[in-house]
C-alpha cells in the first residue's frame, strides 16, 4: 500500500514561537495552545518583562475556517478575586504540561515552573479545568477552575514530559519526569466521577517524552498504544515494536508490527507526534495511529541543546478481530521533498477529524536542529 501525504503551512507567528508546550484540539477544529520555552524550562506567557501575554493564556487558531488567512487570537483570564491575593485559581506558567479535550473543556495536567527539574506541587500540578467562552464572533476568553478529585491522595505524582489522551470519560496519565529518574506508571483520571484510578505500569524501562494513542478496533478491545520515548537512549529497542494496553483487561503486551515493504520500519524517536488516525478512503480503512518526526538523537547537551530530528510520517494499520496482538503493520507515508516541514521535535501531538470523518494532523512550534523554537503551523492529510 503506497500512502501519498500532504503538509500544508497554515500560518507563521514568531510572537508564538515555543517548544515543550501543550496543544490540543475541540471537536469543532479550535486549537489551542499552552505554555511552552523559548530558553530551556524557562516558561514563557508569564505576563511580566517582555513576555506580555497575562499568565494562564490560550493561543487559539480555528482550524475549521474556509479561510485561514486569519491571525491567531490570544484569550486571556478573567483576573484572579480579591480573595485569591496569590492567584491560585490560575495555573503557574509551565513547561512539559498536557493539555486534552473532553467535551466542551480543556483539562490540563503537569509539569515544571523553572530551571529546576523538580515538577510542581500537587495543587499546581492539576487537574486544572479550562473553559472557552464563546461569543457571537468565536472564542473571547478562558476561564480556568482547579478540579479536586475526591482522591487526591491517589493521584499520579507530580511530573512532566509525560503523554496524556482523553478516551471515554477517563484521562490517562503515562510516563514522564519526576524529580529523578523516568516513570512508567499509568493513571486515569474519571472526569464524571472525579477520581483517580492506578492502573497496570507499563512495559519497563521508564521513559519521558512519549506518546498514548488511544484505539478503537473493529471486533477487538478498546486499546493505548505506546511508540517512543527517551530513557538514555531512543526508544523502542526493538525496531518498530509498539507496546498495547488493553483497557478492558488493564494489561499490556508489547507486538512487532509488520515492516513497510520497502522503507522497513519508522527509527527510535521521543517528544514526536503520535496520534490516532481515521479515513473514510478504503485503503485507509484499518488504519488507527499515525506517527510523525521527534527526536532522532538526543543533544549532547541534554536539554539546552538540540539533536538532530525525523521529518518522516508512518501510518499504523490494524487488521479487524478479536486479537490485540495480531494483525499489526507499518506503512510509510511519501510526503515528497518540497513544502514539507524540516524535522523537529519537542511538540506535543495533535490532530482533530474533520466534518467529512477524515483525521487532519497539525504540528505547532517546537525544537528545530539550528536549536531555535519553531513558529510554524503545520497540517498533514494523507491520501
Amino acid at each position: 500500500m503506497t500512502l501519498k501525504g500532504r503538509w500544508t503551512l497554515l500560518s507563521t507567528a514568531t510572537s508564538l514561537a515555543r517548544s515543550s508546550h501543550s496543544v490540543s484540539v475541540t471537536k469543532s477544529g479550535l486549537l489551542t495552545v499552552y505554555g511552552g520555552e523559548l530558553k530551556p524550562r524557562t516558561p514563557i506567557d508569564t505576563g511580566s518583562g517582555k513576555d506580555d501575554s497575562p499568565r494562564g493564556s490560550l493561543h487559539v487558531f480555528n482550524l475549521n475556517k474556509d479561510n485561514l488567512s486569519q491571525n491567531w487570537t490570544t484569550l486571556t483570564p478573567a483576573s484572579p478575586s480579591s480573595d485569591d491575593a496569590h492567584g491560585s485559581s490560575i495555573p503557574e506558567p509551565r513547561v512539559g504540561a498536557t493539555l486534552v479535550c473532553h467535551e466542551d473543556a480543556l483539562y490540563m495536567w503537569g509539569g515544571r515552573g523553572g530551571q529546576q527539574m523538580t515538577p510542581f506541587d500537587q495543587h499546581q500540578i492539576g487537574i486544572w479545568k479550562a473553559i472557552v467562552d464563546q461569543g457571537g464572533q468565536g472564542a473571547h476568553g478562558i476561564r480556568w477552575e482547579r478540579i479536586a478529585p475526591l482522591n487526591e491522595d491517589r493521584a499520579p505524582s507530580p511530573r512532566s514530559y509525560h503523554t496524556a489522551v482523553v478516551h471515554g470519560e477517563k484521562i490517562y496519565v503515562h510516563a514522564g519526569c519526576p524529580d529523578t529518574g523516568r516513570l512508567s506508571t499509568l493513571h486515569a483520571f474519571d472526569v464524571k466521577k472525579g477520581i483517580w484510578e492506578a492502573l497496570a505500569s507499563a512495559p519497563e524501562p521508564g521513559r519521558g517524552g512519549t506518546c498514548l494513542v488511544p484505539a478503537v478496533i473493529q471486533g477487538s478491545k478498546d486499546l493505548l498504544l505506546r511508540y517512543g520515548g527517551f530513557s538514555g537512549d531512543e526508544l523502542p529497542a526493538v525496531p518498530g515494536s509498539v507496546d498495547v494496553y488493553s483497557i478492558e483487561e488493564n494489561k499490556w503486551s508489547t507486538v512487532e508490527p509488520f515492516p513497510d515493504p520497502i522503507h522497513g520500519y519508522p527509527g527510535p524517536r521521543s517528544v514526536h507526534g503520535s496520534s490516532p488516525y481515521q479515513s473514510q478512503a478504503p485503503h485507509l480503512s484499518n488504519a488507527v495511529a499515525i506517527l510523525y518526526h521527534g527526536e532522532r538523537d538526543a543533544s549532547t547537551l541534554g536539554h539546552a541543546g538540540a539533536g538532530t530530528f525525523w521529518d518522516d510520517a508512518w501510518v499504523l494499520a490494524k487488521e479487524p478481530g478479536d486479537s490485540a496482538i495480531s494483525g499489526w503493520a507499518w506503512h510509510k507515508v511519501d510526503v515528497g521533498a518540497a513544502d514539507v516541514p524540516a524535522g523537529r521535535g519537542w511538540f506535543p501531538p495533535a490532530s482533530w477529524v474533520d466534518p467529512e470523518g477524515n483525521t487532519r494532523v497539525v504540528m505547532f512550534g517546537g525544537l528545530l536542529s539550528s536549536n531555535t523554537r519553531s513558529d510554524e503551523l503545520w497540517e498533514l492529510r494523507v491520501d
